[in-house]
């Protein structure tokens, strides 16, 4: 009567195959989780940037009953405020952070770093009864942060 303890080499070669097919698979899964982490991540953090700024901003106007001129370039936006305060919402470090910062006070209010894979720039739009001023996510409007007031001389 033969022994037969052990596996015979077909069979270690099967499972080592049937092994390497689930390493394989759960390589490419890993790797699909770590892309759509990071895609999170950045969606995350721009929308924390868009509450906190917007809050900051709107709490702003709003302790100061508006916003009487303001002045805006593709990077810097200066708001004067009716209580005689004056706000600025700047892009710096080549449009990777945003400040808002009181001018008047020389008080940095708020500075966020901007995710690195989108590009950002300042607009103001007038038209005959509101102002509007946006820090624009170029091609991901949806997390653009707007700023809406009374028409603004």
């Amino acid at each position: 009567m033969l022994n037969k303890k052990g596996f015979t080499l077909l069979e270690i070669t099967i499972s080592v195959a049937l092994l390497s097919l689930v390493m394989v698979f759960m390589f490419k899964l890993l790797n699909t989780v770590r892309k759509d982490e990071n895609v999170i991540s950045q969606t995350t953090e721009l929308l924390l940037n868009k509450s906190i700024l917007s809050k900051n901003l709107n709490e702003s106007i709003k302790k100061s009953e508006g916003i009487t001129s303001s002045e805006c370039t593709e990077t810097t936006c200066t708001f004067n405020m009716k209580d005689g305060t004056t706000k600025e919402l700047k892009l710096t470090n080549n449009k990777t952070v945003v400040e808002l910062t009181d001018t008047t006070n020389n008080l940095k209010e708020v500075v966020r770093k901007l995710p690195n894979d989108y590009t950002y720039k300042i607009r103001r739009v007038d038209n005959e009864f509101l102002t509007l001023i946006t820090l624009i996510v170029v091609s991901h409007e949806e997390y653009n942060i707007e700023i809406v007031d009374n028409k603004i001389k």
